[in-house]
């Protein structure tokens, strides 16, 4: 059973009545590399009466960029559209105490990869860094 939970989780993602915002939203739980194996992170979805998706990452205990990757400075949070080339979508924030962190942005894709890198640079244009976190969205319709 809790293996069907987590393949549900992954693949469909799991709805909610968001209490702060009054929203429906779709969460997705991310999958995470051996370099952060006691990270943990999600996404969350809400579609927007535009047409775009409301997408916010959320981590917890994700320790310091420079510990996995020497000289890195951020974590880049990036948008891949099916398809498409990785977007470059900000920094995700990581408090140094409590190693929680937490990125907002809005997109028009449906179906995207949300992935997290360790880079030395915050304004890179390419994922250069090692990955980090990663997991497939499809916006529910």
């Amino acid at each position: 059973m809790a293996g069907t939970l987590v393949g549900a989780l992954a693949i469909g993602g799991c709805g909610s009545m968001d209490m702060a915002t009054g929203r429906d939203t779709q969460t997705w739980t991310m999958t995470t590399s051996d370099s952060v194996q006691a990270a943990q992170g999600k996404v969350k979805v809400h579609r927007e009466k535009d047409g775009n998706a409301l997408v916010k990452v959320e981590v917890e205990r994700l320790a310091p960029p420079s510990a996995v990757q020497e000289d890195s400075v951020a974590y880049v949070v990036w948008l891949q559209p099916s398809g498409g080339q990785p977007q470059n979508v900000g920094t995700l924030h990581v408090d140094g105490k409590k190693l929680k962190g937490d990125l907002e942005t809005k997109t028009p894709f449906k179906h995207f990869q949300v992935s997290v890198t360790a880079e030395r640079a915050r304004n890179v244009t390419q994922p250069t860094g090692p990955e980090v976190m990663d997991v497939q969205i499809t916006v529910p319709t």
